[in-house]
């Protein structure tokens, strides 16, 4: 396990160290998650079926955006009702509520920081802040999400995105392109989470999760 995930055994000294480690302007969160849900479990089975190089967070089925450290106005692809998968599109998440609380026994996240500077802060402030103005205009992309878990590379379809696919884009737009050799719709929520996995700064239960109170950002 990553030396820097929160520890459970003491309360106190972890909220302090989380939001120590959190605060500033200058940063983003990417938040990857797996809530037991239908297609949280498809993707989990398909990654069980890897008899060879399976990693540590194979298992993560969602990725969000945070532009702060409360994770309560998330912002990703995915259902908008907890009832139906297939009404998808852009949404703002929160962790304590939604299908996180419907499944909190059995919702696992881990929260990566990704430093940036304070004119790709606000680019993606203003770029997330476009999409959900136009969030009735998009769609989620079944198809490339489709064409990844069973031929492992995306399609790409105009207006319509996936978790992963969508995070990529508001990154790359904003300068941050930490996947400079390849395409945001062949990207998977593992994908971030092996490439960010020393940046981790908590990982584990959902409801465990320290840090709730509101933080103000640029």
């Amino acid at each position: 396990m990553p030396k820097n995930i929160i520890r459970k055994e003491n309360k106190s000294s972890e909220l302090e160290r989380v939001k120590g480690g959190f605060m500033g302007n200058d940063k983003v969160y990417v938040v990857t998650s797996y809530v037991d849900t239908l297609p949280g479990k498809v993707i989990k089975v398909r990654a069980e079926m890897k008899f060879w190089n399976r990693y540590l967070g194979d298992n993560y089925s969602h990725v969000s955006l945070s532009r702060d450290n409360t994770l309560n106005n998330m912002m990703s692809f995915a259902r908008r009702e907890i009832n139906n998968p297939f009404n998808a599109g852009l949404v703002k998440e929160d962790i304590h509520s939604g299908m996180f609380a419907l499944k909190k026994d059995k919702s696992k996240i881990a929260v990566m920081q990704v430093d940036v500077t304070p004119k790709q802060y606000d680019e993606i402030g203003n770029i997330m802040e476009r999409y959900w103005a136009r969030r009735d205009e998009l769609g989620f992309n079944f198809a490339g999400l489709a064409s990844m878990l069973f031929c492992a590379r995306g399609l790409p379809v105009e207006d319509r995105y996936f978790c992963s696919e969508w995070v990529t884009t508001v990154l790359q737009e904003a300068g941050v392109d930490i996947f400079s050799d390849k395409k945001p719709y062949n990207i998977r929520p593992f994908d971030f989470y092996c490439l960010l996995k020393d940046s981790i700064v908590y990982e584990g239960r959902a409801q465990d999760y320290p840090v709730k109170s509101k933080v103000l950002y640029k």
